[in-house]
């Protein structure tokens, strides 16, 4: 399985759009798994107000066309422009990219906790994809790792904002 996902994440002689198709699929259904799981602790445990929808701030009282807006195209752009210097610094100060690819995901987890704690939880699995993504195009160019890391984040993005649209 391990060599599998390897394959999908590693694999830049593929259309782009190709791995943005096969990516995504890879980032988004662990998170979901992770999140359902998260969610069946916290009932357990009387902790349900982790994903009471009050910790999100003023997150619902935009419209839904600009709630999209944002967590589907403004989101995935910023957040990828921010994560590429730190990627940078990280792959020239620890030894091996993996390592890179963990600390950048546990600085997302960290950073979406600050708004709502059960956020970092359950995207630490998505940066991974994210950051994976980003080392792996960035080798064939800078906007390359830009425009599919963005897009698999949009993607994932979207998921999520339809459910809290829909819900």
């Amino acid at each position: 399985m391990i060599a599998s996902l390897r394959r999908v994440l590693l694999d830049r002689g593929v259309h782009p759009v190709y791995y943005i198709l096969r990516a995504w699929p890879v980032a988004i259904v662990p998170t979901v798994a992770i999140a359902t799981i998260a969610s069946v602790i916290a009932q357990l445990v009387g902790a349900e107000y982790l994903f009471d929808e009050s910790q999100w701030g003023d997150l619902f009282e935009m419209s839904a066309g600009m709630l999209l807006l944002q967590i589907v195209v403004v989101a995935p752009i910023l957040e990828t422009l921010l994560m590429a210097p730190l990627l940078a610094l990280l792959v020239r100060l620890l030894p091996r990219r993996r390592y890179a690819v963990l600390l950048s995901a546990l600085a997302w987890a960290i950073l979406h906790s600050l708004s709502a704690p059960i956020w970092g939880i359950c995207i630490f699995w998505t940066f991974i994809i994210f950051s994976t993504a980003f080392l792996v195009w960035r080798e064939v160019s800078f906007w390359h790792a830009v425009g599919v890391t963005a897009a698999i984040h949009a993607l994932n993005n979207a998921f999520a904002g339809l459910g809290l649209v829909l819900s």
